[in-house]
């Protein structure tokens, strides 16, 4: 089997595929005696990269050369570069060096390894989509699809336990990020006429700011002025080997704190050794504040699906092990509480549904034709799933309105936040001007669910790139080249599609047939003053 799914994490990366008798199964880390692999980069010297739990162990000592948490980065127009040696690394870049770990623990065990499904939060823009399926491709994978982490979890436990018409909310808190989504689970029937297991999504929310990572540095800065007020110091003054130190003990106290009332953690402090006693209720108190933040997320959702719907809620991510977590969740859904293999749940579904999607295609193939008898596992897991997913955003084009007194650049949401994927809209514009000889169709993602939204201007007038209060944010454009004498009756047919993968779009000139469908730069220095010019209508004629 050469297909498999991808969790690509903020803290830990995990692979996985199904196994002979179809049952999805993590590939082992042998090197790390792990099932996961540190989503972490040292750059050591020009020659020497290494990435997993080697790397983590010098994000103290040689921290200037150790990348970590890049997930948080990718995909942002405000990210970070990292230079090493003379080479300067982008967050895809780095995440293909993940990427590329997590092939080859493939590769050593004498697999193979060509296509892939990577997973992504389920509130993940266009530009942290294409960027996280570029990493993948960058790193010698053939990225079948991309489908969102709650979705994933939520296959995972269908594989093992379906219950007809459940509606399940998936509590995902991972290292680095946050997802709060609720499911439909139901029966439904293929196009060949066979029961399948439906899962729909009905509501999404979360946090790409907010994981594991922050109870981590809480209880980091917590034992390191432990440490100082034992031994009269100032933070500046411990050494860079004892912060080491302290780092690498923050997870082992974490996961104690998990099952005793109270962790021990000794550490030598310049030369001292000391002894800090962390209490649960003290960590508990500490970190209150983080588990708020996650159930404002789970009471954002409820307003979109009352807490009665939900049958189930399953807890996905490492972090929910966490008693607090348990208990918050517990309180606010008394009963319905279970935990599904946390740390690979994610992997697991991405596995299931990369084989779904090389399944379909070689049916396809086939023409119809039915699997041999001896074939492994005629009723797979793959055949029995079908997936209905969200768009996380609302996308549409930026647009001249011509109707009224006074013209105004409007953007127009085709495709809103919440439809179900693929989500396809087709609209008829024109040219601005008799002889234009080209436009600029801008594509923007925003989070408003309005059929049209003005945008922010600057203080000449100029409608902005980004417009914080809705999230609008500018994707790319489209050049569309306009043959001599064309007149402003022109229809420009302009399509949108969204998958999981991203937005496609595609611009169509009528009377020529011409079609335009690629973007020629998505970079923020996109020259918004001149959005104005050469611009689509809003026909008034």
């Amino acid at each position: 089997m050469s297909t498999y799914g991808i969790d690509l994490g903020t803290t830990y990366s995990c692979i996985a595929r199904l196994d002979s008798n179809g049952n999805p199964e993590v590939i082992r880390n042998n090197e790390d005696d792990s099932n996961t692999v540190a989503s972490v980069v040292f750059f050591e010297n020009e020659s020497n990269v290494i990435v997993g739990q080697a790397a983590k162990e010098n994000v103290e000592t040689d921290g200037d050369r150790v990348v970590q948490f890049v997930k948080r980065e990718i995909g942002k127009r405000e990210a970070r570069t990292y230079e090493f040696d003379g080479k300067t690394y982008t967050p895809v870049e780095i995440s293909a060096l993940i990427l590329t770990r997590l092939k080859n623990l493939v590769e050593d065990q004498g697999g193979t390894i060509e296509d892939v499904v990577i997973t992504v939060p389920a509130y993940f823009g266009l530009e942290e989509r294409s960027a996280t399926k570029q990493a993948g491709e960058l790193a010698g994978l053939h990225v079948l699809s991309l489908i969102n982490e709650p979705t994933a979890a939520a296959l995972s436990y269908c594989a093992r336990q379906f219950q007809e018409d459940r509606t399940i909310l998936v509590y995902d808190l991972g290292g680095g990020t946050f997802d709060v989504t609720v499911l439909k689970m139901s029966m439904t029937q293929n196009n060949s006429g066979r029961d399948v297991q439906k899962i729909t999504v009905l509501a999404t929310d979360g946090d790409d700011r907010l994981g594991g990572k922050d109870w981590d540095d809480k209880l980091y800065n917590h034992i390191l002025r432990a440490c100082c007020d034992d031994n009269g110091l100032t933070p500046e003054e411990v050494e860079a080997e004892t912060r080491q130190d302290i780092r690498s003990k923050v997870e082992e106290a974490k996961r104690k704190l998990s099952k005793k009332q109270t962790a021990k953690v000794r550490i030598d402090v310049n030369g001292s050794r000391t002894e800090i006693a962390i209490k649960r209720a003290d960590f508990e108190q500490m970190t209150s504040d983080l588990v708020a933040r996650t159930m404002n997320f789970v009471d954002a959702t409820l307003e979109k699906v009352p807490a009665e719907a939900i049958d189930t809620v399953l807890l996905v991510g490492g972090s929910t092990y966490m008693p607090m977590i348990i208990n918050a969740v517990e309180e606010k859904f008394p009963g319905k509480v279970q935990q599904h293999d946390p740390d690979q749940a994610v992997a697991k579904g991405a596995a299931i549904y990369a084989s779904m999607l090389v399944e379909e295609v070689d049916s396809l193939s086939a023409q119809g034709e039915e699997t041999s008898g001896d074939a492994p596992h005629a009723e797979q897991l793959t055949s029995k799933f079908t997936v209905e997913d969200q768009t996380p955003r609302s996308f549409g084009p930026g647009v001249v309105d011509m109707n009224g007194a006074k013209h105004k650049y409007v953007l127009e949401n085709f495709i809103k936040i919440g439809e179900k994927m693929p989500a396809v809209f087709t609209k008829t514009y024109y040219p601005l001007e008799d002889n234009q000889e080209l436009v600029r169709l801008r594509a923007f993602e925003n989070i408003s669910t309005d059929d049209t939204l003005i945008p922010s201007v600057d203080e000449d007038g100029n409608p902005q790139a980004t417009d914080p209060a809705h999230k609008v944010k500018l994707l790319g454009e489209l050049i569309v080249n306009l043959p001599p004498n064309t007149s402003r009756d022109t229809p420009i047919k302009v399509t949108f599609k969204v998958d999981a993968s991203g937005v496609h779009v595609e611009a169509v000139n009528t009377k020529t047939d011409e079609t335009f469908e690629t973007f020629l730069r998505t970079e923020s220095d996109i020259d918004v003053e001149r959005s104005a010019v050469h611009q689509l209508r809003i026909s008034s004629d």
